[in-house]
Protein backbone atom coordinates (compact mmCIF):
# COMPACT_ATOMS: atom_id res chain seq x y z
CA UNK A 1 0.00 0.00 0.00
CA UNK A 2 1.45 3.31 -1.10
CA UNK A 3 -1.30 5.77 -0.32
CA UNK A 4 -3.59 6.85 2.46
CA UNK A 5 -7.10 5.49 2.94
CA UNK A 6 -10.09 7.65 3.87
CA UNK A 7 -13.38 6.19 5.07
CA UNK A 8 -16.01 8.91 5.09
CA UNK A 9 -18.63 9.31 7.82
CA UNK A 10 -21.44 6.74 7.66
CA UNK A 11 -19.45 4.52 5.29
CA UNK A 12 -17.39 1.35 5.64
CA UNK A 13 -18.12 -2.36 5.63
CA UNK A 14 -21.15 -2.98 7.87
CA UNK A 15 -21.82 -6.21 9.78
CA UNK A 16 -24.42 -7.26 12.30
CA UNK A 17 -22.72 -9.51 14.87
CA UNK A 18 -25.20 -10.68 17.47
CA UNK A 19 -27.02 -7.47 18.31
CA UNK A 20 -24.01 -5.21 17.65
CA UNK A 21 -23.66 -3.16 14.46
CA UNK A 22 -19.98 -3.14 13.46
CA UNK A 23 -18.61 -0.89 10.74
CA UNK A 24 -15.08 -1.64 9.57
CA UNK A 25 -13.46 1.73 8.95
CA UNK A 26 -9.97 0.41 8.10
CA UNK A 27 -9.07 -3.25 7.76
CA UNK A 28 -6.06 -5.28 6.73
CA UNK A 29 -6.18 -4.04 3.12
CA UNK A 30 -6.04 -0.42 4.26
CA UNK A 31 -3.41 -0.88 7.01
CA UNK A 32 -0.81 -3.08 5.29
CA UNK A 33 -2.20 -6.04 7.22
CA UNK A 34 -1.39 -4.63 10.66
CA UNK A 35 -4.57 -3.18 12.22
CA UNK A 36 -8.35 -3.13 12.30
CA UNK A 37 -10.36 0.01 13.10
CA UNK A 38 -14.10 -0.33 13.73
CA UNK A 39 -17.06 1.72 14.85
CA UNK A 40 -19.31 -0.39 17.08
CA UNK A 41 -22.92 0.35 18.07
CA UNK A 42 -24.18 -1.68 21.04
CA UNK A 43 -27.83 -1.76 22.16
CA UNK A 44 -28.82 -1.12 25.75
CA UNK A 45 -27.66 -4.10 27.85
CA UNK A 46 -25.56 -5.49 24.99
CA UNK A 47 -21.98 -6.68 24.92
CA UNK A 48 -19.99 -9.93 24.81
CA UNK A 49 -21.52 -12.71 26.93
CA UNK A 50 -18.38 -13.51 28.94
CA UNK A 51 -14.82 -12.58 29.81
CA UNK A 52 -12.46 -13.33 26.95
CA UNK A 53 -8.92 -12.63 25.81
CA UNK A 54 -6.94 -12.72 22.58
CA UNK A 55 -3.43 -12.24 21.24
CA UNK A 56 -3.91 -8.65 20.03
CA UNK A 57 -4.28 -5.40 21.95
CA UNK A 58 -7.34 -3.16 21.69
CA UNK A 59 -7.85 0.55 22.26
CA UNK A 60 -11.40 1.83 22.74
CA UNK A 61 -12.56 5.44 22.37
CA UNK A 62 -16.10 5.91 23.66
CA UNK A 63 -18.40 8.17 21.64
CA UNK A 64 -21.93 7.68 23.01
CA UNK A 65 -23.60 6.02 25.98
CA UNK A 66 -22.22 4.43 29.14
CA UNK A 67 -20.39 1.14 29.41
CA UNK A 68 -19.04 -1.07 32.16
CA UNK A 69 -15.68 -2.64 31.28
CA UNK A 70 -14.79 -5.68 33.38
CA UNK A 71 -11.40 -7.37 33.61
CA UNK A 72 -10.06 -10.31 35.60
CA UNK A 73 -6.51 -10.54 36.95
CA UNK A 74 -4.28 -13.63 37.11
CA UNK A 75 -6.15 -14.76 40.27
CA UNK A 76 -9.42 -14.36 38.33
CA UNK A 77 -10.61 -11.51 40.56
CA UNK A 78 -12.88 -9.16 38.64
CA UNK A 79 -12.57 -5.39 38.49
CA UNK A 80 -15.05 -3.12 36.70
CA UNK A 81 -14.79 0.47 35.57
CA UNK A 82 -17.53 2.74 34.18
CA UNK A 83 -16.65 4.56 30.96
CA UNK A 84 -18.49 7.30 29.12
CA UNK A 85 -18.12 9.50 26.04
CA UNK A 86 -14.62 10.93 25.66
CA UNK A 87 -12.95 8.14 27.67
CA UNK A 88 -10.21 5.98 26.15
CA UNK A 89 -9.42 2.49 27.40
CA UNK A 90 -6.45 0.35 26.31
CA UNK A 91 -6.48 -3.42 26.80
CA UNK A 92 -3.14 -5.23 26.35
CA UNK A 93 -3.07 -8.61 24.64
CA UNK A 94 -4.08 -11.66 26.72
CA UNK A 95 -5.96 -9.61 29.35
CA UNK A 96 -9.34 -11.05 30.33
CA UNK A 97 -12.06 -8.49 29.57
CA UNK A 98 -15.63 -7.87 28.54
CA UNK A 99 -17.99 -4.91 28.32
CA UNK A 100 -21.66 -4.16 28.70
CA UNK A 101 -23.70 -1.16 27.60
CA UNK A 102 -24.98 -0.04 31.00
CA UNK A 103 -26.76 3.06 29.74
CA UNK A 104 -30.39 3.67 28.85
CA UNK A 105 -29.69 4.08 25.12
CA UNK A 106 -27.57 2.61 22.36
CA UNK A 107 -23.84 3.14 22.92
CA UNK A 108 -21.11 3.69 20.37
CA UNK A 109 -17.33 3.44 20.39
CA UNK A 110 -14.36 3.24 18.07
CA UNK A 111 -11.98 0.35 18.64
CA UNK A 112 -8.58 -0.27 17.07
CA UNK A 113 -7.09 -3.76 17.16
CA UNK A 114 -3.32 -4.18 16.84
CA UNK A 115 -4.00 -7.04 14.42
CA UNK A 116 -6.81 -7.48 11.88
CA UNK A 117 -7.61 -11.01 13.18
CA UNK A 118 -11.25 -10.15 13.88
CA UNK A 119 -11.88 -9.65 10.16
CA UNK A 120 -12.03 -13.44 9.92
CA UNK A 121 -14.58 -13.57 12.72
CA UNK A 122 -16.75 -10.98 10.96
CA UNK A 123 -16.55 -13.02 7.74
CA UNK A 124 -17.56 -16.23 9.55
CA UNK A 125 -20.23 -15.00 11.97
CA UNK A 126 -21.15 -11.47 10.91
CA UNK A 127 -24.19 -10.74 8.80
CA UNK A 128 -23.01 -8.31 6.06
CA UNK A 129 -25.28 -5.29 5.70
CA UNK A 130 -25.48 -3.75 2.23
CA UNK A 131 -28.25 -1.22 2.90
CA UNK A 132 -28.17 0.54 6.28
CA UNK A 133 -31.73 1.70 5.61
CA UNK A 134 -32.98 -1.89 5.63
CA UNK A 135 -31.48 -3.72 8.59
CA UNK A 136 -32.45 -7.33 9.17
CA UNK A 137 -34.89 -8.05 11.95
CA UNK A 138 -33.06 -9.57 14.90
CA UNK A 139 -34.11 -13.12 15.47
CA UNK A 140 -35.01 -14.51 18.86
CA UNK A 141 -32.03 -15.51 20.99
CA UNK A 142 -30.04 -18.36 19.41
CA UNK A 143 -30.92 -21.92 20.35
CA UNK A 144 -28.49 -23.95 22.46
CA UNK A 145 -27.29 -25.70 19.28
CA UNK A 146 -26.78 -22.38 17.46
CA UNK A 147 -24.98 -20.92 20.48
CA UNK A 148 -22.64 -23.93 20.66
CA UNK A 149 -21.81 -23.55 16.95
CA UNK A 150 -21.14 -19.84 17.45
CA UNK A 151 -18.87 -20.51 20.44
CA UNK A 152 -16.87 -23.00 18.37
CA UNK A 153 -16.19 -20.32 15.75
CA UNK A 154 -15.47 -17.69 18.42
CA UNK A 155 -12.99 -20.11 20.02
CA UNK A 156 -10.82 -19.84 16.90
CA UNK A 157 -10.37 -16.11 17.56
CA UNK A 158 -10.39 -15.79 21.36
CA UNK A 159 -10.30 -17.72 24.60
CA UNK A 160 -13.18 -17.62 27.10
CA UNK A 161 -12.73 -17.64 30.87
CA UNK A 162 -14.82 -20.46 32.38
CA UNK A 163 -17.25 -19.02 34.94
CA UNK A 164 -16.17 -21.53 37.60
CA UNK A 165 -12.68 -19.94 37.68
CA UNK A 166 -13.95 -16.52 38.73
CA UNK A 167 -13.20 -15.31 42.24
CA UNK A 168 -15.80 -13.29 44.07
Amino acid sequence: MHTIHLTKANTGKHFLLGSDMITVKAGSQETSGTMLAMEVKVPKGGGPPMLHRHTYSETFYFLEGEFIMTTANSDYQQHSVRVQPGDTLAIPSMVWHTFRNSGDTEGKFLVVHSSPVMEGLLQELGNPIQDMGHLPVLETPPSATQMQAMLQVLGKYMEFLPAEKLST
